[in-house]
């Protein structure tokens, strides 16, 4: 049975497939550069990458996240926020840290960009192939917020 309504949502503009829509390699890329930095840095670097992506969230966003993994950092709460111990950085994949850079993404892009700014503000305990990864990221991350502010103009200019 047909749905009236399915043929909209496929039209909505940034609806996958639909004209102007990032291909799906292009979805995730920043995180995925995240992932990697957080995986070829040392384990102090590591502790302010996590407690530079979770500053943006949420206790209900933070538990939501890479199936709870990041609950752990809800007990160390203090009046100051969040804190990042090193032992609970140990324990998260790369693949949790992807899964939080895509969601920080949406939430405050401008995590990502501070991210990237302390990999070029702390080059010791980084190599040559972290320092590109970082590059890769501002790249990526001005790509975006380019599009972004496009897309915004566009909707402004269609009102």
């Amino acid at each position: 049975m047909s749905d009236e309504f399915d043929d909209t949502v496929d039209a909505l503009p940034g609806a996958p497939g639909a004209p102007g829509a990032p291909a799906a390699a292009d979805r995730g890329r920043a995180a995925r550069l995240i992932a990697r930095l957080y995986g070829s840095a040392n384990l102090t670097l590591r502790t302010r990458f996590v407690a530079c992506l979770i500053r943006p969230l949420s206790p209900l966003g933070l538990a939501a996240i890479g199936a709870g993994a990041f609950t752990i950092l809800l007990s160390r709460r203090g009046a100051g926020g969040i804190s990042v111990a090193v032992a609970d950085v140990a324990q998260f994949s790369k693949e949790q840290i992807a899964e939080l850079a895509r969601f920080v993404e949406q939430v405050s892009p401008d995590a990502l960009a501070q991210v990237a700014a302390m990999v070029a503000d702390n080059p010791v305990g980084v190599g040559t192939f972290t320092a590109s990864v970082a590059v890769l990221l501002a790249l990526e991350l001005r790509g975006a917020a380019t599009a972004r502010g496009r897309r915004g103009r566009g909707q402004a200019a269609g009102a």
